[in-house]
């Protein structure tokens, strides 16, 4: 087997902010620093920036410009679902109910884990890789407009 000869370069940030001090013009207070791909990245911001959003000011005509942190957003796909009802549900949270989970629902005396797993394969059939928060915001969602539902039924009858 052969040998193989590892060299372990380590700088520390405060270096490389003291580096890029010298070579630009920049803000007081170093926000934050992650990798980015092949890249080092560095948010430098005064008082009055937030963590995750950087000002910089262009020397020419002194326009600011703010640039925001890229995140994922979780998006279940629900093309051509019919939504029966637009709830707020216990946690406040405003949430749309989805005809294909109530019908599941409905009249079925499913266990906890059966109800989960029909959820599971639902979301699945429209092309969807749900997660466990996923599919229990949807049955929890779905189960509590049943029960709204039919205490309404029981308050007319």
């Amino acid at each position: 087997m052969p040998e193989e000869v590892l060299t372990i370069v380590r700088i520390p940030i405060v270096e490389i902010e003291e580096s890029l001090r010298t070579k630009h013009l920049l803000p007081k207070i170093l926000k934050d620093v992650h990798i980015d791909g092949d890249s080092l990245v560095f948010y430098f911001g005064d008082d009055q920036g937030s963590l995750g959003e950087t000002a910089s000011v262009s020397p020419a005509n002194g326009i600011r410009r703010r640039r925001r942190t890229h995140r994922k957003r979780n998006r279940m796909k629900t093309r051509g679902w019919d939504i029966v009802a637009r709830i707020t549900n216990s946690k406040g949270q405003k949430c749309a109910i989805y005809k294909p989970f109530v019908d599941a629902l409905r009249d079925s005396k499913l266990s906890s884990e059966e109800q989960r797993a029909v959820i599971e394969r639902i979301l699945k059939s429209n092309r969807n890789r749900p997660t466990e928060v996923s599919v229990q915001y949807f049955l929890e969602n779905t189960l509590e407009y049943l029960r709204n539902q039919e205490r309404s039924k029981e308050k007319t009858v």
